[in-house]
């Protein structure tokens, strides 16, 4: 049986389940809290998910059937949970969707055929721009100085989990842009929009240059972002990154935009589908390298 559990049933972890059944991936999917009187735990039992109150002693009876584990939790309980289950999920996959630092950093947009055990998504403003800032720092190579990261979200789209993760956000998404951009200097800010009606999500990336970027390497970034959005909208339908020139030449900008699928979280929450989007294409990953692509779609 090629099985998958999701751990948290907040808005990512039943956004996620949603995702992975509608493309069919697994052939069940189990979801755990501990808290059945919970927003989350009503809509499971409401749309018949195979949900259970039993916390991580219902996930370590399921082990033996399951494949991989999605942790939709917070960076704290996934620190407590990863403790319990250390010792039982060696031989599987463990996709932390949380901001903690657990796991090795994966952003599926680079296709990794040999994908770790234990995987870090890091967050969603990371998804949306590692990619972006690996591009500028291939071409624009030591004239690159310094990327800063603004990510603006609806307040009505952060749950309890993200407020109280911002400080993990925040380093977490530092760390993977150092670590698989390969610059040293960056910064990572995150806004929370409290406007009626929300607004969409959108990530502000702004580049600081040594020199002015030369035309030659402007035409080449804008034709390599047009191949960076095909690709990322295979599995981000609404993904769009737009670069501009600042009044100083030294200084870039891009723009990221998510429109939500509305699979559950509202169209304006693009942050949130981005993590869950992630994840169900690595999940793909994983079946075609590990499981002889049991994925039927």
């Amino acid at each position: 049986m090629n099985n998958a559990i999701i751990i948290g049933t907040g808005k990512i972890g039943i956004d996620l389940y949603i995702k992975l059944k509608t493309k069919n991936i697994f052939d069940k999917i189990f979801i755990f809290n501990t808290n059945k009187l919970s927003e989350g735990a009503k809509y499971c039992k409401k749309k018949k998910f195979l949900y259970y109150d039993t916390g991580v002693n219902g996930v370590k009876k399921n082990l033996n059937s399951c494949n991989v584990i999605f942790d939709c939790t917070s960076a704290s309980s996934n620190i407590m949970i990863t403790k319990k289950l250390k010792n039982l999920i060696k031989n599987k996959f463990y996709i932390n969707l949380t901001p903690s630092t657990f796991g090795k950093y994966v952003v599926p947009y680079f296709n990794q055929q040999i994908i770790p055990n234990k995987v870090n998504l890091i967050t969603c403003g990371g998804q949306t721009s590692i990619p972006i800032i690996s591009l500028f720092k291939k071409i624009l190579r030591e004239n690159l100085v310094y990327s800063e990261l603004v990510s603006s979200i609806s307040s009505k789209s952060a749950g309890i989990a993200t407020r109280n993760n911002i400080n993990e956000y925040i380093i977490n998404t530092e760390n993977a842009i150092k670590q698989i951009a390969k610059i040293k200097r960056t910064k990572v800010i995150i806004n929370l929009n409290p406007s009626v009606p929300p607004v969409n999500m959108m990530n502000s990336l702004f580049f600081e240059l040594k020199k002015s970027i030369k035309s030659k390497e402007y035409i080449n970034l804008k034709k390599e972002l047009k191949k960076i959005n095909s690709k990322i909208k295979f599995y981000i339908p609404d993904y769009n990154a737009t670069l501009f020139k600042g009044f100083d030449k030294r200084i870039l900008r891009v723009t990221v935009r998510v429109i939500g699928q509305g699979d559950y979280l509202p169209t304006y929450a693009g942050n949130l589908d981005i993590i869950t989007s992630s994840a169900v294409h690595l999940a793909k990953q994983i079946n075609q390298n590990y499981f002889d692509g049991k994925s039927k779609k």
